[in-house]
């Protein structure tokens, strides 16, 4: 049940985000007007925007655990997530929400003073009203630098913006194949697959242990042909060994996708070439899967058959 509100609920948390900001903001503005013309309906229009930030910022704030789930940034329910993932970000746009949602539910009582006919005091209103839309503006905006990478980049390590799939090339020459014959995989849309990983991290991988940071495993893929493998290539995935307290959810794994040639009716739906990088939505199905592997690392192994002696 968790895993489909995970899934169905947690991609809604970004459009939410922007209720809460623009509510707060008309709210104040309707009461300004209120107190400036002594209007009614623009007091009571303050009241109603009141109830739908509150309402629309607890929305946003149980979506936004759902979704850093969603995206393996955390693990079960955390009010205060860890200030070690995404550099500090994901820990900021929490507080600064935690504060928005706190002065609005004093707004709440505000509006519901108004809408009984015993209105607050203007000061009152307008200092908690101005808080919430700051505050909840202050959330939105590193929800915006978490998007869109900008502060993400300034605030965290250089680690952090290595683009994977860059990381990954050449993976034929630099890294270690571990098995001997290529195998169909159901969870890499039953394509025939080969597994490579760092020089440094195949003792461990091979023991089931876990792999020292910075290690890389890169499965490429081909298409299946009549029970065989073809020599059409399928999606490049790449996992890279990070820090624990970056990604606790995952065990410090990113996720990396590219396929430059998508076939046609490919199980992802995928139409265009396409490189999917970490925090990317469409990864939510490889962290999930391999979040089944804990034991070993998040790592699934190789069938015996196909190891490589």
């Amino acid at each position: 049940m968790l895993d489909l509100l995970v899934a169905v609920l947690g991609p809604l948390h970004p459009p939410f985000t922007h209720f809460p900001i623009v509510c707060s903001i008309l709210a104040v503005l309707c009461l300004v007007a209120a107190w400036k013309f002594r209007t009614a309906w623009a007091q009571e229009a303050a009241a109603w925007l009141w109830v739908l930030t509150f309402v629309s910022g607890l929305a946003s704030g149980l979506t936004g655990y759902l979704f850093s789930s969603h995206l393996g940034f955390t693990e079960g329910f955390s009010p205060i997530p860890s200030g070690g993932i995404l550099g500090g970000l994901l820990r900021d746009h929490v507080l600064w929400a935690m504060g928005g949602l706190s002065a609005s539910l004093i707004c709440l009582g505000a509006a519901k003073g108004t809408l009984r006919g015993k209105p607050w005091p203007f000061p009152v209103q307008l200092v908690f009203g101005l808080a919430a839309a700051v505050l909840f503006g202050l959330a939105g905006s590193h929800g915006g630098e978490m998007v869109y990478g900008a502060g993400a980049q300034e605030r965290s390590t250089k680690e952090a913006t290595i683009d994977l799939l860059d990381l990954a090339k050449d993976y034929r020459t630099r890294l270690v194949k571990l098995n001997a014959r290529s195998w169909v995989s159901r969870t890499h849309g039953k394509r025939w697959v080969n597994t490579y990983v760092s020089k440094e991290a195949v003792e461990a991988y091979q023991a089931g242990e876990t792999l020292p940071e910075g290690s890389l495993v890169v499965k490429d893929s081909f298409q299946d042909q009549g029970g065989k493998v073809s020599r059409t290539e399928g999606p490049l995935y790449v996992m890279r060994k990070g820090k624990v307290s970056r990604s606790p959810a995952t065990g410090g794994w990113e996720y990396a996708l590219g396929w430059e040639k998508p076939v046609p009716g490919n199980p992802e739906g995928l139409t265009a070439p396409t490189r999917a990088l970490p925090g990317d939505p469409g990864l939510a199905s490889c962290i999930k899967c391999h979040n089944r592997f804990k034991s070993t690392d998040y790592l699934g192994g190789i069938p015996e058959d196909g190891e490589a002696p």
